[in-house]
């Protein structure tokens, strides 16, 4: 009986057994929690690090470059890649990636512009996470000598309220997907990237306001201390390369209601487009000009309205047009430009451009009042100077002329006639000088078309560094006809910017008569037209100039010899005659 109470109280074997089974399962399952928690730990610990790299660092593209490689190491992703969305939410313009050497990419060919998976997440703004993107109905494969990849994270990155670009993860290491871990760790990860984005664009854009004031006020104390107004713009110029982070940069003021000048350049092709003319009508530059609001072109190659302004080329980039408003009025434009293959300007740089641009029209407007000053006093002198040459000079030459004259029937010998009528002749001839200066003189006193061809002949040799010479014959101001005066000075605008610009001349003659026909005569010393060269649009406008007023356009050039434009035209504008039809 004692012997069978004691088997009673003592737990049978089988018991026992399953304790000790009971107990090892949960030391095993206590092993793989611990082992899950030390490696959710450790993921953590990547993401802080992570976290703590893009978050100190303020230079965008390595920004960039930390978000991406901190997304590989925290999803254990073996290729990563940022793509950065265009403005109008449309395309990719970036694509910076991690896992693909430089020789890889190359072969690949063009960067992504987002099509496919890509363009799924530009479209829908929302994580994606696929075992094998190429089973997607939106997948379009792969390039040629693109590495393999299945399985796909992919997460966007918001700035504020706006999405800057998505974060893609491919080919999971060790599974083979991505797990609901995965995407919450880069969803983590894409907010704390949007902080560090943003905080990286405001360091950049104080970075390009400071480099703004210094450059206003760089350019103030320039004209405050009485440098050429042609030297203020050049510093405009190459002050807007920098702060624009440009590749190219042109300065554009009225020169008419209906045109725009090339007044200065930097950066590509600056060359090319000094001293160019943009019409109003028709181009990016004058709806800017005209409207007052910035205008966009992401790919002037295709654009008609910067294609057809002459300063665009096939190798241009993103161009920006931003207003230089003056206090009154826009007094012309600024055009940025990248070349092209280059990231396009952000929403930021354009703040940026268009303070830079107010500042510097109002500095443009300091040179001008302070030009204008300047011109005062020179009239002042020019009409003082214009009197005494009319009434004294020009008096004195014409009594020695007259006493010429009465000497000559007194004089017996051929050879002193002849000496006389030469220096009447000569008199005369110099009268004549002295009366062209006089209008020169006191240009600006009487605003007409012999003022307009003088300040026009002056800017243009100062801009080329030559050599004016003007000449008058006949009534100009009042015998012209004011639309045949509006086509001359067109006229004469584009034969003085083709000298300027492709002859390299030192000296420019212009000779204006009003008679029976008006004629002008452009003329330089340059290196002369090519003899197979074709005739441009410029050229050939004026031709049509001329053609329509019932008149003729000429050309003579030698190489190396300098060329003459001659534009004639009937002073009576009547219409012309066609197989027998008016």
């Amino acid at each position: 009986m004692a012997d069978h109470g004691a088997e009673q109280g003592r737990p049978a074997l089988p018991q026992l057994a399953a304790a000790h089974l009971r107990l090892e399962d949960l030391l095993s399952e206590l092993q793989d929690r611990a082992v899950v928690i030390s490696a959710a730990a450790d993921r953590l610990r990547i993401l802080l690090e992570v976290v703590l790299t893009i978050g100190t660092g303020l230079d965008l593209p390595s920004v960039l470059r930390a978000i991406v490689d901190g997304g590989c190491r925290l999803a254990e992703a073996k290729y990563g890649a940022l793509g950065v969305i265009s403005p109008d939410g449309d395309h990719l313009i970036e694509f910076v990636t991690v896992g693909v050497d430089d020789d890889t990419r190359a072969q690949i060919g063009p960067e992504p512009e987002g099509h496919g998976i890509l363009g799924l997440l530009i479209r829908d703004p929302q994580p994606l996470r696929l075992a094998d993107l190429t089973q997607h109905p939106d997948s379009f494969g792969f390039p040629p000598n693109h590495p393999p990849m299945t399985s796909f994270l992919g997460v966007p990155v918001r700035v504020r309220d706006e999405v800057f670009g998505n974060l893609y993860l491919c080919e999971k290491q060790g599974t083979e997907e991505f797990s609901e871990v995965d995407e919450e760790l880069i969803g983590a990860l894409a907010v704390a990237a949007g902080i560090a984005i943003e905080n990286a664009g405001l360091y950049d854009e104080r970075q390009r306001r400071e480099r703004l004031l210094e450059a206003i006020a760089e350019i103030n104390r320039g004209l405050l201390a009485g440098s050429p107004t042609a030297t203020a713009l050049d510093n405009i110029a190459i002050r807007a390369l920098d702060i624009a982070g440009a590749d190219g940069v042109a300065i554009m003021l009225s020169s008419s209601e209906t045109e725009l000048c090339v007044v200065a350049a930097h950066g590509d092709d600056a060359d090319g487009m000094r001293g160019a003319t943009v019409t109003v009508t028709g181009t990016a530059a004058g709806a800017t000009f005209s409207t007052g609001q910035p205008q966009r072109v992401e790919d002037p190659s295709s654009d008609p309205r910067v294609r057809s302004d002459a300063l665009g080329g096939t190798q241009v980039g993103e161009v920006v047009y931003v207003p230089l408003t003056g206090q009154d009025a826009c007094l012309g434009v600024l055009r940025v430009g990248r070349a092209k293959g280059a990231s396009p300007f952000n929403r930021r740089e354009i703040l940026v451009i268009e303070a830079f641009a107010r500042q510097a029209a109002l500095a443009v407007e300091l040179a001008r009042s302070r030009d204008d000053r300047d011109l005062l006093r020179r009239l002042e002198d020019r009409e003082r100077i214009a009197r005494n040459l009319h009434d004294t000079v020009i008096q004195r030459l014409f009594a020695v002329g007259m006493m010429l004259q009465a000497i000559e029937p007194g004089t017996t010998g051929d050879r002193d006639k002849a000496r006389l009528v030469q220096a009447v002749d000569e008199i005369d001839e110099t009268i004549r000088e002295i009366r062209t200066s006089i209008f020169a003189l006191e240009a600006h006193q009487h605003p007409g078309l012999r003022a307009e061809v003088l300040n026009l002949v002056n800017e243009t040799a100062e801009r080329a560094g030559a050599q004016p010479h003007v000449t008058f014959d006949g009534p100009i101001d009042s015998g012209i006809d004011p639309e045949v005066a509006t086509d001359l000075l067109a006229v004469l605008r584009e034969a003085l910017s083709n000298a300027a610009r492709h002859a390299h001349a030192t000296t420019l003659t212009v000779h204006l008569t009003s008679s029976d026909r008006i004629e002008l005569r452009v003329g330089d010393n340059g290196r002369g037209m090519p003899t197979d060269v074709r005739r441009g649009s410029g050229l050939a406008n004026l031709e049509h100039r001329a053609h329509a007023l019932g008149g003729t356009f000429e050309i003579a050039s030698v190489p190396g010899g300098g060329t003459t434009v001659i534009w004639s035209v009937p002073r009576a504008n009547e219409p012309k005659v066609e197989d027998g039809h008016a």
